[in-house]
């Protein structure tokens, strides 16, 4: 054994210290490291550790950037999945403000692809005749100034030329020297914007047209008036004068001027009715009509006519019961029927039937003649304005006024006129009217009344609807439903209280209201805890898809585009369960 101050020189040659047998002061040396490396024993492990630290940062930096590379590639993906799919155009211009790169939208917006719009300016791809160079213009020197642009209305044009409007929006992105590094634009499309403005201005200029046409024919039919009020009662004088006053010849043209003034007056009546139909609603009061003693009057009171023009009259026809304006249901059929009269021959008939439309709550009345009859081409121009046809012997009769006077009547009575004519052998004019109940006739003493095609529980039900024919519509058809107790309203403010008042078992809903939308009423109704749940049904003459998917996510169970679909409604209707058996009292 050594002695405890042996120095590590007295050992032989080659010899390493013993572990744990280190000179005082050093470290021990690593496996392989010789006494002559021992002086730089120290700063090797130094510097070893040193290195060690630094891959260990670097390798913490490594897995950094690269958390930091998929957050980027995950942004990146959802940036790019939201430029795909949001609505507006939107481009990457660089510095100059050439297009790089365009979203889908771009394309479906303007026809333009990438490949075919890179390079150019925006100004450049979509400028054309109806673009506006001074909006240009502000747009350039906006951006030259460093400023942005915020939804600038602009006409720009389509691959196609066609013309569109949008709201453009440019903004500069500032790189990290501080310079501008490129331009992201934005284009909303206001087409269906401008349009429905456009669409808007027209009908306010057709309703001023019709007001200043109303005005003028009524101004016109004052000063006319006072004319042939002179005219016709000088020629009733002359012609009360005492006998041999006038020769005969002259009498007969006395007469002559007389029929004349008659007819300029008939013919001042009826365009004062067109231009009042057309230019504001009628006053109509619908109510149950008698049909088969409507038509006996309607015999009768021609009668003298039809034996003037020898002429046989028939009348024949279930009982049925309209539900119509009873004036003007009786004005549309002595109309159809006079003509019917002068278009026919002597010796011939002419009938008034009358029948309920199979699977509808309608009632067919046809007017049959035994005329020359009417061209195909002319069956629709016979309800314009002021159209008068020529007959077998080349006269024509009337003003052309009657029949479409008559065929607005019928529109505005929930009904139309129809005709179907054979040359040579006559013509058939068919007045489609709303029953008042059951499709198949109304309900006399006797006899069976059927059950409605459609069965319903007790319901009450609250009708919202401005339109007073829009109103007797539904009035008339819950008419067959006595267990259905219904309760009209005319504006927004009534209904939601009849509502809130009532607890009604569903709710029909117009959505134009005179002080407010349907959309607002169903708003309030869906934050009512108590009536969160109730059904509503709106009735609308809008079908656009995007206003129905409007209504529906505001909390509508039902929309029923107008022209009514009864069938519908009663399918809707008839599943639903009725909170009470027994009405309430209104």
């Amino acid at each position: 054994m050594q002695d405890a101050d042996t120095r590590p020189s007295d050992l032989p040659a080659g010899t390493q210290t013993p572990p744990g047998r280190a000179t005082a002061g050093r470290r021990a040396l690593p496996a392989g490291i010789s006494e002559q490396l021992s002086d730089e024993a120290p700063r090797l492990l130094d510097e070893l550790h040193v290195r060690d630290d630094s891959l260990a940062q670097q390798a913490q930096l490594i897995r950094q950037l690269q958390t930091a590379l998929q957050r980027a590639h995950s942004t990146n993906q959802e940036l790019a999945l939201i430029a795909d799919r949001v609505s507006d155009a939107i481009l990457i211009c660089d510095v100059q403000r050439c297009i790089t790169w365009v979203n889908p939208a771009f394309t479906r917006l303007t026809g333009f692809t990438l490949t075919e719009s890179h390079g150019q300016q925006p100004e450049e791809l979509l400028s054309g005749p109806h673009t506006d160079s001074a909006t240009i213009s502000h747009i350039n020197q906006a951006l030259a100034q460093g400023d942005s642009i915020e939804r600038l209305e602009i006409c720009h044009h389509r691959k196609d030329g066609e013309p569109f409007w949008v709201a453009r929006s440019v903004q500069r992105v500032i790189g990290a020297e501080g310079q501008v590094s490129h331009h992201i634009e934005v284009l909303s499309d206001l087409t269906d914007r401008r349009r429905a403005e456009a669409e808007h201005a027209r009908r306010l200029e057709a309703e001023v047209a019709l007001a200043n046409k109303a005005e003028f024919l009524s101004r016109m039919s004052h000063s006319m008036r006072s004319s042939l009020n002179a005219i016709l009662g000088f020629t009733q004088l002359l012609d009360m004068s005492v006998d041999g006053l006038l020769p005969d010849t002259q009498r007969r043209q006395v007469g002559h001027i007389h029929t004349a003034g008659q007819q300029l007056l008939g013919l001042l009546d009826q365009a004062l009715e067109y231009a009042r139909l057309e230019s504001r609603p009628l006053n109509l009061r619908p109510q149950r009509i008698e049909l088969s003693v409507l038509l006996r009057d309607i015999r009768n009171e021609l009668e003298g006519e039809a034996l003037a023009h020898d002429i046989n009259v028939l009348i024949d026809g279930p009982p049925l019961t309209l539900w119509a304006d009873p004036q003007h249901t009786r004005a549309i059929l002595l109309n159809l029927m006079r003509n019917a009269i002068k278009f026919s021959p002597g010796g011939a008939s002419v009938w008034l039937q009358s029948r309920a439309a199979p699977n509808e709550r309608v009632a067919l009345i046809e007017v049959r003649d035994q005329g020359f009859g009417i061209e195909p081409g002319d069956q629709e121009r016979i309800f314009q304005p002021f159209v008068q046809l020529d007959t077998v012997n080349g006269r024509s009769h009337g003003n052309g006024l009657g029949l479409a006077v008559s065929l607005r009547l019928a529109e505005l009575m929930h009904g139309r006129i129809d005709v179907t004519s054979t040359l040579g052998r006559g013509s058939v004019f068919t007045l489609r009217l709303p029953l008042a109940e059951g499709a198949t006739g109304a309900h006399t003493p006797g006899t069976h009344h059927p059950e409605p095609a459609v069965m319903l529980p007790p319901l009450r039900v609250v009708h919202i609807e401005d339109n007073a024919l829009n109103r007797s519509l539904v009035e008339a058809l819950f008419a067959a439903y006595p267990q259905v107790r219904l309760h009209s309203a005319e504006t927004a403010t009534e209904g939601l209280a009849s509502i809130e008042r009532l607890r009604p078992d569903v709710a029909l809903v117009d959505i134009n209201l005179p002080d407010g939308s349907g959309l607002d009423l169903c708003r309030r109704v869906r934050t009512n805890p108590e009536l969160k749940q109730l059904p509503l049904i709106a009735l609308s003459a809008d079908a656009l898809p995007e206003h129905i998917a409007r209504a529906l996510q505001t909390g509508f169970n039902h929309y029923l585009v107008k022209p009514l679909q009864i069938q519908r409604l009663l399918s809707i209707l008839a599943t639903l369960p009725s909170t009470q058996a027994a009405p309430p009292t209104a």
